[in-house]
């Protein structure tokens, strides 16, 4: 793995150090900072490899591990697994500032947006006819500030009020920006969307490139996930990613194998090539396996949950039991010779992970249909049991909105588990804490979690509180 070296816009000299599997990645390309933007940005060439380096720096750690293990070890998915602390602190809820997670993650998120606003402020001022030939200035605008509006809508949900950085910092008092309330962040985050929806492409090479449907999706996701969520809104977003030539791919194991990346299914995907290729995908490696003990273990209630429902097709996709029983650790929450690990990146250093697809969307259509209306319920059951019956489940016995409702909410986890969503969905809907105070290990014990509001969000990095007191 390659030593990459990023500078943050919201600190300034603050620089971070990610390991990932990247064979080039964004320093590979012409440096893309203040200093030398007639170089990076001189001509429609420079412009695209620094565009490039947008996406190439997203394959950071947040990306590639941090936001599934956030999804789900946060929630009742999976334990920490492994002697990782760190982890072991997000699974638990003793999470403290120093935590290591949460400080590169709000690092590589930061990054993110300062990439992102090298092309917003650069790009309007080349000279290049060719930029707009085919609409290919706003195109790239578009795709810069719809990546910028995905890292700030993790920011907001992973930490609340945070800053909102819209520009490079050319002075101190730009590099100690302050806190953005959390209206105030889902603002900027519509506006970038909504610019993103007029200007960037339809379709693109591959799935990983920021398309109208990406945009749609995410904003319908946006509108489901503020303080007071707008199910007109999400409702609208919903069938406009459904327009966009979308469907369901027919088998639900084979989403996981190599040979259907970028499938019918996929709205937005990291792509992953493997090592020797431009991106590697480190992930699988240490969540499968032996010689050592894995992170993200499945848990007994996720198991259960598959197992009352006699959710088979989506159980064996997502998890593969194996006898490690000859190995040197311990584990507290499973038997050795039944162990469980998460099955759905297979193809290792190559296994591409979606960040959204349409299965996600329907579901939340489903929600919002059932949340506008009381007799919404029936048009909901219509796009549940769509899912449902992909992997042989009859239709869900839901039969009112308060039903419907937990049906919905253990539909997206049954379908969704390891791809970063549960935690999420819990904390929109208001079911984080009276979930996860409910857990129970596989003997019937209480877990002992003793979530609060406290526990919801990530506290601010230490190191930033240190370096911008106007975040403290």
């Amino acid at each position: 793995m390659r030593l990459k070296i990023y500078s943050l816009i919201a600190a300034g000299a603050f620089v971070l150090s990610v390991q990932t599997g990247c064979k080039k990645n964004f320093l590979d390309q012409s440096p893309v900072n203040s200093a030398t933007p007639d170089i990076v940005f001189a001509d429609a060439a420079g412009a695209e490899k620094a565009m490039q380096g947008v996406y190439d720096g997203m394959y950071n750690d947040f990306h590639i591990w941090d936001l599934m293990t956030n999804g789900d070890v946060t929630s009742d998915n999976a334990y920490a697994g492994g002697d990782n602390q760190a982890n072991i602190q997000i699974d638990l809820f003793t999470v403290n500032s120093s935590n290591g997670n949460i400080t590169r993650d709000w690092s590589g998120l930061y990054s993110d947006i300062k990439n992102a606003n090298q092309i917003i402020e650069n790009v309007p001022n080349i000279q290049d006819p060719t930029l707009d030939a085919g609409n290919r200035r706003n195109q790239m605008l578009g795709e810069a500030r719809g990546i910028r509006a995905y890292a700030n809508f993790n920011i907001v949900r992973h930490f609340g009020a945070a800053p909102l950085v819209l520009k490079t910092p050319t002075n101190l008092a730009e590099m100690q920006p302050p806190k953005a309330s959390v209206d105030e962040i889902y603002a900027q985050v519509i506006a970038d969307l909504e610019f993103a929806v007029a200007n960037v492409r339809a379709t693109a090479p591959n799935k990983g490139i920021f398309t109208t449907g990406v945009a749609n999706a995410l904003l319908a996701k946006v509108y489901a996930s503020m303080p007071t969520p707008d199910w007109t809104k999400v409702n609208q977003y919903c069938d406009a990613t459904i327009a966009g030539g979308y469907s369901l791919f027919p088998n639900f194991s084979g989403l996981f194998d190599a040979a259907n990346k970028n499938n019918s299914e996929s709205i937005w995907e990291m792509q992953y090539d493997g090592y020797a290729g431009l991106h590697g995908n480190w992930m699988p490696g240490v969540i499968t396996g032996t010689g050592w003990k894995r992170f993200n273990t499945p848990t007994n209630d996720l198991v259960k949950a598959y197992d009352d429902e006699g959710d088979v097709i989506r159980k064996n996709a997502s998890i593969t039991f194996r006898n490690v029983s000859t190995e040197g650790w311990t584990d507290i929450y499973w038997s050795k010779s039944n162990y469980p690990f998460i099955n759905k990146y297979r193809a290792d250093d190559k296994s591409n992970s979606y960040t959204i697809r349409l299965a996600d969307i329907l579901l939340l259509k489903a929600e919002a249909l059932n949340e506008l209306s009381g007799s919404g319920w029936a048009a909901a059951k219509v796009l549940v049991d769509q899912i449902r019956s992909r992997v042989n489940l009859g239709g869900t016995p839901a039969n009112d909105q308060a039903t419907m409702r937990l049906a919905i909410e253990k539909e997206r986890r049954l379908e969704l588990a390891f791809e970063g969503h549960r935690w999420f969905d819990l904390l929109r809907t208001n079911r984080a804490i009276a979930v996860m105070n409910a857990q129970k290990d596989g003997s019937g014990n209480s877990l002992n979690y003793n979530v609060t509001t406290t526990d919801l969000l990530f506290p601010i990095p230490q190191t930033e509180i240190d370096r911008n007191p106007n975040v403290r």
